[in-house]
């Protein structure tokens, strides 16, 4: 077996008190106290040691992979009466499959991206992914029918999971706890930015252009930023760099360079392979929070079918069932999404402050950083989220200026942006080195979510109006509101007494 294809055995791999990985035990000394850990903490090959000229330009890369997976979700959404054109597609909810099934494919392509990365590193990973996702990028311009666009689309969901599934774990391999607050804060506005900012866009396209236009300008955005991963892009794991200094270091030594704690590459990939599904019923805090986060990603994904019935595309359904509409112009009603975009951004901007203060005081205070410091602002999304949804909703059934329920999108999401990037900051912290792998198994449950809601969510609001339904869902959130604060109290001991097993 090659020792390019050998892995140390991830039940060996620890980290500190700090959150920083330490690396694995060995006798096997080649230079350093231990073969595979760092040299010191100041080592320079450890990338949260490096300068932070060299760290941003890998964290805006990340950042605008996130924005651009998020951006290609929905810009072909103000497409999809052209694309029923042109392909004779009468049944609405075969229509949206192609948005459905991208999301879907959000979920699943972590389950492979996430393990592999922890085999191989995040570099192959990023690229490899980005390759494929601008050719399907491609494919999709020149689809030729329907089932064809939506095949495409669903594997381009599965390669563009990369920035929500690894994103997160990639920002730890590169900031310490206390700097994590400002850079996945930066990388989740990347993400929840860009499909309100997708729809904006793509409405101004098809105002001008055929629909696979849309595809030509995903395919020069993708391509753009794929150059950019090329150039500025450096491996971030870890582990992964630790096993490669090791090996080179032996050859220098004229020493055998297997790992210690090697396995089989066979059984290492399928234990790796295998990790997120573990992960999930496994860990009770993995599943508590992954419920939690599906449950308020339906509530998002429920609240944007809902735009098209009040801001004027669906107009012929308002119409024919007597629910208010404010009849605008497709670019119009792209524009109506900025209200999502202006609370994501609000709330970004607020977790920054927020988690880096939080975080530091509590340290401070009680000696030791801990990954559950992290929850306490979803307490605040708990009391945003149901307040945004009754805003936004109420003032549509009272028929007030329009301004009033983009308000209400704006206080809603601010109270999505807390609960998703808390969640994923915790994570991250929490299950080093296996971090990309924990995020996976939460990405499928809020994915399935995503992708499942929006095939009745306008049944809802077409039965009950946009007064009630949004009552609804907030009534339905209020069991969810207590969960944070009680992670925050025993998410360790939770930790502790389901532990994950690599």
């Amino acid at each position: 077996m090659s020792n390019s294809l050998q892995s140390p055995d991830p039940e060996k791999v620890f980290r500190g008190d700090d959150g920083t990985f330490k690396g694995a035990p060995s006798n096997d000394h080649v230079v350093g106290p231990s073969a595979l850990e760092w040299d010191s903490p100041a080592d320079r090959d450890n990338p949260k040691n490096w300068r932070m000229r060299q760290r941003v330009p890998i964290a805006g890369v990340i950042i605008v992979i996130g924005f651009l997976a998020g951006f290609i979700s929905s810009a072909s959404v103000p497409g999809t009466p052209g694309t029923q054109a042109e392909f004779h597609v009468q049944n609405k909810i075969i229509a949206t499959l192609p948005t459905s099934l991208y999301v879907l494919g959000f979920g699943l392509g972590p389950y492979v991206l996430a393990p592999l990365s922890e085999l191989y590193g995040r570099k192959i990973v990023y690229q490899a992914t980005l390759s494929s996702f601008t050719l399907i990028q491609i494919g999709c311009a020149l689809s030729p029918s329907m089932p064809a666009l939506i095949i495409l689309r669903l594997i381009a969901g599965c390669f563009g999971s990369i920035a929500p599934s690894l994103g997160p774990a990639s920002m730890s391999d590169l900031f310490a706890a206390h700097e994590r607050g400002i850079s996945n804060s930066l990388l989740s506005i990347g993400v929840l930015t860009g499909p309100p900012m997708g729809t904006v866009i793509g409405s101004f396209v098809v105002s001008a252009k055929p629909w696979p236009w849309i595809y030509w300008l995903t395919t020069a955005f993708s391509g753009i930023v794929l150059i950019a991963n090329v150039l500025f892009f450096k491996e971030t794991y870890e582990p992964y760099i630790l096993r490669q200094r090791f090996r080179r270091r032996s050859q220098r030594a004229n020493l055998p360079s297997s790992v210690p704690g090697t396995q089989d590459v066979t059984t290492l990939f399928l234990r790796a392979i295998t990790r997120p599904l573990r992960f999930m019923y496994t860990s009770l805090v993995v599943m508590i929070l992954g419920t939690f986060q599906a449950y308020s990603f339906a509530m998002l994904y429920l609240i944007l079918v809902s735009l098209p019935l009040l801001f004027g595309s669906d107009r012929q359904v308002s119409d024919a069932n007597n629910l208010f509409t404010y009849k605008f112009t497709p670019i119009q009603e792209g524009l109506s999404y900025l209200g999502l975009v202006i609370g994501f951004i609000l709330g970004g901007t607020f977790q920054m402050r927020a988690q880096t203060f939080i975080y530091r005081t509590l340290t401070e205070k009680n000696g030791v950083g801990r990954p559950e410091y992290r929850l306490l602002p979803m307490t605040i999304s708990a009391v945003f989220f149901p307040i945004g949804l009754l805003w936004y909703g109420w003032s549509a059934e009272a028929h007030r200026h329009w301004i009033l329920p983009e308000i209400g999108l704006v206080i809603f999401a601010f109270g999505v942006f807390i609960n998703f990037q808390s969640v994923q900051l915790y994570v991250a912290e929490a299950f080093i080195p296996f971090s990309a792998s924990a995020l996976a198994a939460i990405t499928l449950l809020r994915c399935i979510a995503g992708a499942a809601f929006p095939l009745f969510g306008q049944a809802m609001f077409i039965k009950l109006g946009y007064g009630w339904a949004s009552t609804v869902l907030a009534m339905l959130f209020i069991p969810a509101v207590p969960v944070p604060w009680i992670l925050y109290r025993v998410g360790e001991h939770l930790r502790n007494r389901f532990p994950f097993k690599p």
